[in-house]
């Protein structure tokens, strides 16, 4: 199994990242191989522009940006399994999570109408890992909502969120021996289903 991780937080050694040290260390023991896209890192990424381009690519995403989300589109089209990592910001995923998700909208290939879209990603696997400094019902459940129907209308099987909640640093996530075995279930489940 090949796992596409989005990495959204704005901090690549963060909370985020902590927590999906773990998910992924299982994941591998459990024999998929991963991939992690820092989106902090990328230089000169931009949001869709709703130029449209890419609907005249039937069969690739087609995106007319080139930029650093472009690769990832591709890389994503290749994968088994996509799963989006994210703190939440005001109620949302991160900016950097948000600007590839509308990217996104060139795996949408629309046959006559919006109910007859074709997905490049249809029949792959999406899951995502949330992490929140407040509770798991103060926007984390909203991140993880839109996670979900990003996933039904790519469709791909949703295979659940792993939401962290009330995190306050990386240190404490990786001294949590409750927490490091719940992410390493997590992770392992995303290969067995």
């Amino acid at each position: 199994m090949k796992i596409l991780v989005i990495q959204g937080s704005p901090r690549p050694d963060g909370n985020t990242q902590a927590v999906l040290d773990t998910v992924l260390a299982a994941a591998e023991q459990a024999g998929a191989k991963t991939q992690t896209v820092q989106l902090s890192r990328l230089k000169g990424a931009v949001g869709c522009m709703e130029c449209r381009a890419c609907k005249q690519h039937r069969d690739e995403p087609g995106c007319a940006v080139d930029d650093g989300i472009a690769p990832i589109l591709s890389q994503a089209v290749e994968a088994d399994l996509i799963l989006w990592a994210t703190p939440v910001f005001c109620w949302s995923p991160s900016w950097l999570i948000k600007m590839v998700m509308d990217r996104f909208s060139s795996m949408f290939k629309f046959e006559d109408t919006i109910e007859s879209v074709r997905s490049l990603l249809d029949g792959k696997k999406m899951a995502a890992v949330i992490t929140a400094a407040g509770g798991e019902k103060d926007g984390a459940d909203l991140v993880a909502e839109t996670c979900r129907r990003m996933a039904q209308f790519s469709k791909c099987d949703w295979l659940g969120a792993l939401t962290v909640a009330n995190v306050v640093d990386a240190a404490t996530i990786r001294a949590d021996a409750d927490l490091t075995e719940r992410a390493g279930a997590f992770g392992s489940a995303l290969v067995s289903r």
